[in-house]
């Protein structure tokens, strides 16, 4: 008997059922051919599935016989086999080798659209990332360390910082986000960079669980960036968002040398103020760790071991009012208590009170950027009459012409060379001036010229060209 196919056997089966049902019928004229009825149809069924299991069974057979399994082979079910078990087991195949049942089997871990899905319907793992690429000349070129690299000393005789010329790589920032249910979600976001030493490190900027009851309270937990000002909660870790290349110089990250508080670990609250809706006010309150009571300490932002229990507390409120879209104004007073002789790495110094007030007036519109914001920080020596202010405060003017944002910012920090505890010291102001032109939906050029005052330094410059991408 010579081999056939499926499909033909299955057409011999269905003539085979068709010809003696169809012999059954009467005779009659095409023009007054009946109906075949719907009890005809339904033996008709029958008949063809009866045929179709005969033929799967000579199928198996024939199988069988022309490829015999080995005897001491253990089949293995494949990847994509169904998580159902099969009806029956075929010869010499072991019970042992039914596909894993669902409860069982892995995640599944295969990329698609840059998100990952946990079985029977769980959260989805959703990735961002963004990364920029620079080329600088100058001593005030990196928009990361500038202008710390003269030991964060402008007054006590260092010398002025080398100009250099670099590619620079920046941040390469994944931002990851899921959403748990329908009020809970979470968040991270983890930056590999490197600096002057060269070397790439990784830190966890942000990682924050939330829970949202609705427009009125919303809860967070984990670190966060501090809701001082608007900068510093409106641009985070991923430079493509930002207009400029670089953050100002009083929102420097901490490891870069800034002063502030940006990041905090501990809970914040937030949410609009209800009967509110034309004027828009929302408010903030956030408790948390403070930084380290050593400004020197490797990791300022105290992520586990806290080295007090006095905690941290900030307050926020703004506006953004219906009747001017764009415009959003603020303010913020962030408190705490800073005792560097129970630091980990004590230091001689009685316990400190630290107050920061901030205030701001920004507005967006499709063509126009207009930024103004302004900070005050008080450091005030327990036990004596001393306060240390350093005032700082910047402006910043975009204006889009299609793909290009010609911008100007200007800046002003006056960290009192006395403070204690502030790591960047001495009066630095200037003006940056800059070209964005976002060639591409996801990627932009900017190059960014800065002139900076420095104390008792001369005045620095540098000219940066940088790559910012979101992929």
């Amino acid at each position: 008997m010579s081999p056939f196919s499926s499909r033909g056997a299955r057409w011999l089966a269905l003539m085979a059922a068709l010809v003696p049902a169809l012999a059954q019928q009467p005779a009659v004229a095409p023009q007054n051919q009946a109906t075949v009825s719907p009890e005809t149809i339904d033996d008709l069924r029958k008949e063809l599935a009866a045929h179709e299991a005969r033929i799967k069974e000579l199928e198996d057979k024939l199988a069988q016989q022309n490829n015999p399994p080995a005897q001491d082979q253990v089949p293995v079910p494949a990847a994509s086999a169904s998580p159902s078990p099969p009806s029956s087991v075929a010869a010499g195949q072991s019970a042992t080798a039914a596909p894993t049942p669902p409860e069982t089997a892995p995640p599944d871990m295969s990329a698609s659209g840059h998100s990952m899905e946990l079985p029977e319907g769980g959260p989805k793992l959703k990735i961002r990332g963004f990364f920029d690429f620079n080329f600088g000349v100058g001593s005030i070129a990196n928009p990361l360390v500038f202008p710390i690299i003269d030991d964060g000393c402008g007054t006590c005789g260092n010398p002025a910082t080398p100009s250099h010329t670099a590619f620079q790589g920046g941040e390469f920032d994944l931002f990851i986000t899921s959403k748990l249910s329908d009020h809970l979600s979470f968040l991270s976001e983890i930056v590999l960079g490197a600096g002057t030493t060269n070397e790439f490190e990784v830190d966890i900027e942000r990682y924050q669980l939330t829970y949202d009851v609705n427009r009125y309270f919303s809860a967070s937990a984990g670190r966060f960036h501090t809701s001082i000002g608007y900068y510093n909660t409106a641009y985070h870790h991923g430079d493509w968002f930002s207009t400029a290349e670089g953050r100002p110089i009083m929102y420097l990250f901490e490891d870069s040398g800034g002063i502030l508080p940006v990041h905090m670990v501990g809970v914040s609250l937030t949410g609009d103020v209800p009967h509110t809706e034309s004027l828009g006010l929302h408010w903030v309150a956030e408790l948390g760790n403070g930084l380290s009571s050593n400004p020197n300490a490797t990791e300022s932002v105290q992520n586990f071991y806290s080295d007090r229990n006095y905690k941290a507390t900030n307050l926020a409120a703004y506006v953004k009012p219906q009747f001017l879209p764009g415009l959003q104004v603020g303010g913020s007073w962030y408190h705490d208590g800073i005792n560097p002789s129970q630091a980990q790495n004590p230091l001689p110094l009685s316990p400190i009170r630290q107050n920061i007030e901030s205030g701001y007036v920004v507005y967006f519109s499709t063509n126009w950027e207009f930024m103004n914001e302004a900070v005050l920080l008080t450091n005030h020596l327990e036990g004596t009459r001393q306060s240390f202010r350093s005032p700082m405060a910047y402006t910043q003017v975009a204006r889009k012409f299609g793909i290009y944002e010609p911008y100007f910012r200007y800046q002003y920090v006056n960290d009192t060379v006395k403070d204690p505890i502030n790591l960047l010291k001495g009066t630095y102001y200037g003006p940056s001036i800059g070209m964005r032109i976002d060639f591409a939906e996801y990627a932009a050029f900017k190059v960014q010229f800065n002139h900076l005052f420095q104390s008792s330094q001369l005045p620095g410059n540098g000219l940066d060209a940088q790559l910012a991408f979101t992929f």
